[in-house]
């Protein structure tokens, strides 16, 4: 069932997640908070509306970037919000740490997820927080359309169990984990939907359409959820 239809989250985990990842970090107005691969900046405006915090957001995608920073303006909070265009494991952020990382969206999975858990552990305050949302197998066996659909021989998925190892191995203890509810991919999926109808843009490439058409219409049709999970995670770094 579709929760939220105004949503701009590009994954399954939505608004609620990220603002409880602030409420478990005390995120308050002195904290920092980087926004790692922001895609369109709805987590990056949601910490900066409830918190008053100071975010740094940083997404790969240009045309991303552009769309954020006007969210941003439309929602009052571009005066929080620090965008940057490039590779978070190359981008400069200076040296100050971060009370707060944010990492949703599976970018853990595009960067690489030990790379990405240990760009965290670095770029964090003592005792500071990461909050991630990533997708996992829940089951040992999925059909070849589940698994071609979300490319896992080019990803190679995680289970809960071995997340949690990675996690462990990184430096952080694991806080709080749970599965995105039904109602997450019902959200995530009536977004894509609606990007769908772009004349322009990324989603208004032929390719891209016929993508995302097959990849809802796997889902559905074969009940990807008994397969696929999101997962999120609240994680503390170690002294």
């Amino acid at each position: 069932m579709v929760t939220d239809i105004s949503t701009n989250y590009t994954s399954p985990a939505g608004k609620d997640y990220t603002i409880a990842a602030g409420r478990f970090a005390g995120i308050n107005p002195a904290a920092r908070v980087l926004d790692m691969g922001c895609g369109y900046g709805e987590s990056s405006c949601n910490i900066a509306s409830e918190f008053r915090a100071r975010v740094t957001s940083v997404d790969i995608s240009e045309e991303n970037i552009e769309f954020a920073r006007e969210y941003a303006v439309r929602k009052a909070v571009s005066h929080l919000i620090t965008f940057h265009i490039g590779d978070i494991m190359e981008t400069n952020l200076g040296g100050e740490p971060f009370d707060l990382i944010l990492a949703e969206g599976g970018i853990f999975s595009f960067i690489g997820r030990r790379r990405g858990l240990a760009l965290s552990r670095s770029r964090l305050a003592p005792r500071g927080w990461l909050a991630f949302s990533d997708l996992i197998f829940i089951a040992d066996k999925a059909p070849g359309e589940v698994l071609t659909i979300f490319e896992d021989d080019r990803f190679h998925y995680e289970t809960e169990g071995s997340y949690r190892q990675l996690i462990k191995e990184a430096g952080f203890s694991l806080e709080f984990t749970c599965l995105v509810p039904p109602s997450g991919w019902d959200n995530y999926y009536a977004h894509m939907a609606r990007r769908l109808e772009d004349q322009k843009g990324f989603f208004a490439d032929r390719k891209i359409k016929l993508a995302f058409h097959k990849e809802i219409d796997v889902f559905y049709r074969l009940g990807g959820s008994r397969y696929v999970g999101y997962l999120v995670c609240f994680a503390r770094a170690f002294d």
